[in-house]
């Protein structure tokens, strides 16, 4: 679980910004994700997964688009 370090600032960054806005939690997240970070989709969706349990983002669903490179951005999230 090397993508540990990577999402879960994602995941405090996503909450906090919910928090401010009021909403109890987070249905949708889309990040953009370089493939040059060898980063796997299935294994950033488990990992996601286990480290959103009782967090806003827990059960969120994700959509994960790969482009050459090495960044990371969240590109928009949906809150309730």
């Amino acid at each position: 679980m090397h993508e540990t370090h990577i999402i879960k600032p994602i995941i405090k960054g996503i909450c906090e910004h919910a928090e401010q806005e009021g909403a109890k939690s987070v249905s949708k997240i889309h990040i953009k994700i370089g493939q040059l970070n060898g980063i796997k989709e299935e294994s950033f969706k488990e990992t996601f997964k286990v480290l959103a349990e009782s967090t806003a983002c827990q059960g969120a669903e994700l959509e994960l688009t790969f482009f050459p490179g090495t960044n990371i951005q969240v590109l928009s999230f949906d809150v309730e």
